[in-house]
């Protein structure tokens, strides 16, 4: 839970040192967002400019549209696969429910646990597809399973604390247009580097400062 919170913590910092730029970003995603057809590209793009600022690098406004034409067809298949698990997990809730009786209960909630854990597993797939190597999807969903599983109170606290900065954004009319996006994309960003470091997956700040 510590490693969670200080996550947080370098998340907020980050976030209030770019916050012009992020809220303009965070502003762009949003007009984007409304035609609908380009929330996938927007998404894409913002994940690019926070990956870029989780490892050090700065947010540049190139990162943002290079990455909405790098990863478009990539954000198309993902949206796509979200709607689909909506439809599954929505649609298998209400038919168990129907039927009634201990045997419904049970697989409804099987279908409560697999929706969390897929919403869960979005967190870290963006940021999972811009770090590897091999741009598939299919793996970077496989690898925020394992990492979603591998680390389930670190997840749960970085996810509750994603829904809380919301709710807690709507309630005191801080502008989510300019701020919660940009800031959940960085939170994943940032909490995917932390593992991955910590995995050996990554070279630490230390290795990087020896080696230069």
């Amino acid at each position: 839970m510590h490693t969670a919170l200080d996550v947080f913590w370098e998340t907020v910092r980050d976030w209030y040192n770019g916050m012009v730029g992020l809220a303009f970003m965070n502003f762009m995603w949003l007009a984007l967002s409304l035609t609908v057809i380009l929330l996938p590209p927007a998404t894409a793009g913002i994940y690019v400019v926070t990956h870029s600022i989780a490892h050090g690098l700065g947010a540049h406004f190139s990162d943002f549209w290079q990455g909405m034409r790098r990863y478009a067809w990539a954000s198309y298949r993902w949206a796509l696969l979200n709607i689909a698990a909506v439809v599954v997990f929505a649609v298998g809730f209400r038919f168990y429910g129907a039927i009634g009786g201990v045997l419904g209960g049970v697989i409804q909630v099987l279908f409560v646990t697999a929706g969390a854990l897929w919403l869960a597993m979005q967190f870290y797939t963006w940021p999972l597809l811009i770090e590897q190597q091999e741009k598939r999807l299919g793996l970077a969903l496989k690898n925020a399973l394992f990492l979603t599983l591998a680390n389930p109170l670190f997840t749960f606290v970085l996810v509750g604390a994603t829904a809380l900065t919301l709710v807690l954004s709507l309630l005191t009319m801080l502008p989510v247009a300019v701020f919660f996006t940009t800031f959940a994309s960085l939170l994943g960003s940032r909490a995917v580097v932390e593992r991955l470091t910590t995995y050996g997956k990554l070279p630490s700040a230390t290795a990087k400062g020896e080696q230069s």
